[in-house]
């Protein structure tokens, strides 16, 4: 679901935001990059990264439920007077 979306990363050098792939988290358990700016090679590992895309994909399947139970349409209640036998 994320997988094309980039995160950007803050080489510890010089400051310069950096952007990832996030599919480069999901494959390995560390990923290393060349900073664009100063040329530094940064390692960074994804264990924390991967943790939290979980929970931000249970929460947006739980708002995903949640908004089909939602739009489920509610059986109507007959008037008062109206009884069907």
């Amino acid at each position: 679901m994320f997988e094309d979306e980039t995160v950007d990363i803050e080489c510890p050098k010089c400051g310069h935001r950096n952007s990832m792939l996030v599919r480069g988290f999901e494959e390995s358990a560390e990923s290393h990059f060349v900073c664009v700016n100063c040329k530094t090679g940064v390692k960074v590992e994804a264990n924390e990264f991967r943790h939290r895309l979980d929970q931000v994909r249970e929460e947006l399947e739980a708002l995903e439920r949640d908004a089909k139970r939602e739009a489920k349409p509610k059986p109507k209640r007959p008037p008062k007077d109206d009884f069907q036998i």
